[in-house]
């Protein structure tokens, strides 16, 4: 080997730097300046999104809403008792239900059973 550097060679001869690829202005422009890239269009993707779903979303709710204006039912609206616990209670005497009923416990599978019961 003579005179000069041995090894691999990245750029023109005898150039220790890099070879760059020439690059094009869109590719310059990215780099500098990576919002007109990707947020840009992205912004653009979403505010454009809106006015394009407003007309469908707007027709949906008007047909809703002459649905709602058109059913029989639209006007009824049902009377409210106020719960009273006296009340209810009342009525479970009289039909005899109160004295019928008893606290029982439900029975469990074995496997069910809490733990600290089985190792005393």
């Amino acid at each position: 080997m003579t005179g000069g550097k041995s090894g691999p060679q990245f750029g023109p001869q005898g150039s220790w730097r890099p070879f760059r690829q020439r690059q094009s202005k869109l590719q310059r422009l990215s780099q500098k300046h990576p919002f007109l890239c990707v947020g840009l269009p992205f912004l653009t993707a979403v505010i454009g999104g809106s006015f394009v779903l407003l007309p469908t979303q707007q027709t949906k709710y008007e047909v809703r809403d002459k649905h709602v204006k058109t059913a029989p039912l639209a006007n009824f609206k049902p009377a409210k008792r106020e719960f009273s616990l006296q009340e209810e209670y009342f009525k479970m005497q009289t039909r005899g239900e109160w004295g019928e009923w008893e606290p029982k416990r439900v029975e469990r599978p074995p496997e069910d059973e809490p733990v600290f019961d089985r190792y005393d």
